[in-house]
């Protein structure tokens, strides 16, 4: 009997051991699919300039050869040439100038970040600045009320020891009184 209670024991535990290690591969599995999509997103965004870029200068470079070939009669040639020129100076150009309007706004974003990063630590400062005063009077306020309590008692000895005092004489005097006759 206790054998099979062992035998349906181990069998449950592979079943469960199969049922995480199948959960596992499907998490692996769904986990590199959307890296896959990611990486295909991030590759879209990359290329995406290069490709515009492109196609801007082969569609500048194409209307310029047609209307120098047509409608200015040049040669073949010479209109080839002067879309080439039209194509790589549209790429590089507009490219050039994307690129300092990328560099001019992660300047701006940047100079705003430090901004936002000196605002933070100026509150930082502040906070810090307000919990130390709030400490220094709390502790202001702590060492008055056991400078309070000090005196309050060294008050309250001095009339204990003028009461005890003055029992003192009122014993003596009494026992005085009895004495004398």
């Amino acid at each position: 009997m206790a054998k099979k209670d062992k035998e349906v024991l181990s069998e449950d535990r592979k079943k469960a051991l199969k049922e995480k290690e199948k959960v596992k591969k499907e998490q692996e599995a769904r986990l590199k699919k959307r890296l896959k999509i990611e990486r295909k997103r991030i590759n879209k965004i990359v290329s995406f300039p290069f490709k515009t870029l492109f196609v801007l200068g082969m569609v500048s470079g194409c209307v310029f050869f047609l209307y120098n070939f047509y409608a200015e009669a040049e040669t073949l040639l010479i209109s080839l040439f002067k879309g080439f020129v039209l194509f790589v100076l549209v790429y590089f150009g507009l490219g050039l100038l994307i690129l300092i309007w990328l560099f001019v706004l992660a300047k701006v974003r940047q100079k705003e970040a430090e901004e936002k990063k000196r605002l933070e630590e100026e509150l930082a400062k502040e906070r810090e600045r307000e919990n130390l005063e709030g400490r220094y009077e709390r502790e202001l306020l702590l060492k008055q009320a056991q400078e309070k309590r000090e005196e309050e008692l060294k008050k309250l000895r001095e009339q204990l020891n003028k009461e005890q005092s003055a029992e003192g004489m009122d014993f003596t005097q009494a026992n005085n009184i009895g004495t004398n006759p």
